[in-house]
């Protein structure tokens, strides 16, 4: 039905994002009357945090970017969309989202909706983001840690923390994984976070 709304509204749809198989209905659905052909850029995964587990502690803590760190941030979400790809055995730069820009980086921060963890030194290490509340669900994201930090348990204390304060709010806490990178799904298992629904995006190639 979305399809054909589309169609009849003569809209053009070059990709297409939701839950399986409805997706992937609605895309081939949308070629057979416009014409193209399907391609999938990224299998993704969303997760809810049931129960929270906290990991080992380590050294640091939480703090709120302000907009004095636009740029930092900025620096590590284009990064994050490029090791996101590497890590999934894409090409850097075949980004399945858009790259926010900086009024839109800058409404994140001023919205208080995005930490960096630092170290016991003061310096940023690690960055995590969550959305504003919607319909009670918070999405947590992106999760970034520049190269030279991994390995250190940055991640999962910020996104223990972040996902702590969601829920001390009262909101619902999720997050969405690329199937592609073991890593960040065996990362978020282990902190309570449990798989609800597989995606997909896809594009429509005319």
């Amino acid at each position: 039905m979305l399809a054909h709304a589309l169609h009849e509204r003569e809209e053009e749809v070059l990709a297409v994002n939701g839950a399986l198989p409805a997706v992937e209905l609605c895309a081939a659905e949308l070629t057979r009357l416009g014409g193209g052909r399907v391609g999938i850029t990224q299998h993704t995964r969303l997760h809810e945090l049931g129960e929270l587990t906290m990991p080992p502690p380590v050294p640091g803590g939480l703090t709120v970017a302000t907009e004095d760190d636009v740029e930092l941030v900025t620096d590590w979400f284009a990064a994050f969309m490029d090791d996101a790809d590497e890590q999934a055995g894409r090409p850097r730069g075949t980004r399945a989202h858009e790259m926010p820009d900086r009024a839109d980086m800058l409404r994140r921060l001023h919205a208080g909706r995005l930490w960096f963890w630092v170290d016991d030194a003061g310096e940023p290490v690690h960055l995590t983001g969550a959305n504003p509340p919607s319909f009670g669900v918070v999405r947590v994201g992106p999760v970034y840690t520049p190269p030279t930090q991994r390995g250190r348990g940055w991640a999962s204390n910020a996104v223990a923390e972040v996902s702590r304060r969601i829920q001390a709010e009262g909101a619902r806490v999720c997050l969405f994984t690329d199937q592609a990178n073991p890593t960040s799904n065996k990362i978020y298992a282990a902190l309570g976070y449990r798989p609800v629904v597989d995606m997909a995006n896809l594009v429509i190639f005319r």
